[in-house]
């Protein structure tokens, strides 16, 4: 099942074409990876996707709801954890609670149940700075989660992070997606990366702002030294490029 669709999207800026014709979906419990160059028009399209902007064609679709410009239907993770450093991990977890109107204490609650089962609950009364990269980037995640959206968009979230850190994270990222039946549209530049996470990846081309390679991840092991993940990740730079 087809939870957020985004049909024939184009946008412009100062009469430039950043993206044109684009169209991409993410089903129930899938993660989709995007790559492209920088300046592809990646972050544009999640900001459409988002309903933070409209395009200037096309529409976006949400569990079969047109949600084109209307933000907060998903959940919207951008490259920076963006954690308020005076706030407790365990109340900036719960900021989307509070700001829906729920009242404090059941927010913070609710937010010390899903921080246990990120495995942040000895963390939840820490400030932001006193956590690792790790950490700080399942809180962010967290609380994303407690926006009421299984439909996810995430922005680099782990380019930040050392390369065991990063390895780690993803990993459990994947997990938690698969466990909790949510979805995920995923930008990175490491095509590693994206093979790793990914159901699916798509390639958006920095010529032409359009969809230029769409492929289906079937492997039977994530590991990087295989020959059939090797293989792949060359196709897929070839793409990129």
């Amino acid at each position: 099942m087809k939870v957020l669709e985004g049909f024939g999207l184009s946008k412009s800026y100062d009469g430039e074409k950043i993206i044109e014709d684009v169209s991409v979906y993410v089903k129930k419990g899938e993660i989709v990876s995007l790559l492209g160059v920088s300046g592809a028009g990646k972050s544009t399209l999640f900001n459409i996707l988002s309903g933070l902007e409209s395009p200037d064609e096309g529409e976006v679709y949400l569990k079969g709801e047109c949600i084109t410009g209307k933000a907060g239907r998903v959940g919207y993770m951008q490259q920076s954890d963006l954690l308020l450093p005076f706030k407790s991990v365990r109340d900036n977890a719960a900021i989307p609670l509070v700001l829906k109107g729920t009242d404090r204490k059941k927010a913070r609650e609710e937010a010390e149940r899903i921080l246990e089962e990120f495995s942040l609950k000895e963390a939840s009364c820490m400030l932001p700075g006193q956590l690792s990269g790790g950490m700080r980037q399942r809180a962010a995640l967290a609380r994303t989660f407690l926006t009421g959206c299984d439909v996810l968009l995430l922005d680099e979230p782990f380019s930040a992070l050392d390369a065991l850190t990063r390895s780690e994270m993803q990993k459990w990222f994947r997990n938690v997606i698969k466990e909790k039946g949510a979805s995920g549209i995923f930008i990175t530049h490491d095509v590693d990366e994206a093979i790793i996470l990914s159901d699916r990846i798509y390639i958006l081309s920095g010529d032409e702002g359009k969809i230029s390679f769409e492929t289906e991840i079937a492997l039977n092991s994530r590991d990087v030294f295989e020959e059939e993940f090797i293989k792949l990740k060359k196709e897929v730079i070839e793409k990129v490029k």
